[in-house]
């Protein structure tokens, strides 16, 4: 009966009923694990809806860390992937146990859209743990180019750039897993942290402006493109989704990705430019230090 009413709740699209039930909904899912465990998936499948339609960043309530250790020593490996957004990874931050424990269970799953969504929003909030960073592998890492859609309210993405996990990505020198990982963290949603937005800057320059980018440069210009078209919206269109959205956020989202477009041209301009060194010479002369006359001349380099 209890499941019932929940999955109602859910379809009938009540966030804020389902809000004011998160603790009971909460207290449901050891249940849930073990009947998933036991071959009846459709209770967990009922939380798991619960969760995304409350549009809460943590819908489950804090005290499930007590017993996040047991709940994931018991489930299978499919449920351990889908419950593990719904950890609240903040609070176990020396609890490298359950990373490595949840690293496992990745392994063994099959991937689906679901299991790749759930995959990489676990990943970027055990990222945006420092003290748990360490005990993400490369094979984890790789998971951020299977580029799942994420929802439009997510913790992973939210969390996930911060400037140390911007660098972590850089450090692996993995470039189609960097992208992937831009492609994801880039968003209609969520503004950038400051500080990560610095190194994703540093990381148009460095990373992709070398040759051989042009495939890679074409994805992130196409995604910048599509977010701002959906800033061109409105805050109000986009608050129908996100609640959570505020104006604050949405005009620093709008500098922050007209910059990261501009950074792009930018860095295309400069890939041009040592790619026909021959013919811009003469037209940097020519130009007398008139930035228009250059300008002006780029397109006919891209011939």
């Amino acid at each position: 009966m209890v499941a019932w009413k929940i999955k109602t709740m859910a379809e009938t699209g009540d966030p804020d009923e389902l809000r004011s039930k998160c603790k009971a909904v909460t207290a449901l899912l050891p249940y849930a694990v073990w009947r998933e465990r036991d071959g009846e998936p459709a209770i967990l499948g009922t939380f798991l809806g619960a969760a995304w339609a409350s549009g809460m960043m943590y819908f489950t309530w804090h005290r499930i860390d007590r017993f996040a250790g047991t709940l994931l020593s018991e489930a299978s490996p499919r449920a351990i992937v889908l419950v593990s957004p719904h950890i609240p990874w903040y609070l176990l931050t020396d609890r490298k146990d359950l990373v490595q424990h949840w690293a496992a269970a990745t392994s063994l799953v099959p991937c689906t859209e679901e299991v790749a969504r759930s995959v990489i929003d676990t990943l970027l909030q055990v990222a945006s743990r420092r003290k748990l960073l360490p005990y993400i592998t490369a094979d984890l890492w790789a998971w951020l180019t299977k580029r799942p859609s994420l929802p439009p309210v997510c913790a992973g993405r939210y969390y996930g750039t911060y400037f140390h996990v911007v660098k972590a990505v850089r450090k692996l020198e993995d470039v189609e897993v960097l992208k992937s990982y831009l492609l994801i963290a880039w968003s209609e949603w969520d503004a950038i942290w400051n500080e990560g937005f610095n190194q994703m800057c540093a990381s148009l320059r460095w990373d992709f402006g070398g040759t051989g980018m042009d495939r890679h440069w074409v994805d992130l210009i196409q995604r910048l493109d599509h977010i701002l078209g959906e800033l061109d919206r409105g805050l109000e269109y986009l608050q129908q989704r996100n609640h959570n959205l505020r104006e604050y956020d949405f005009q620093l989202m709008e500098y922050q990705y007209r910059r990261l477009r501009e950074m792009l041209l930018e860095v295309d301009t400069e890939r041009v430019i040592r790619r026909s060194p021959s013919i811009v010479t003469p037209l940097l002369l020519k130009s007398e230090g008139s930035r228009a006359t250059f300008m002006c001349a780029l397109p006919l380099l891209c011939l």
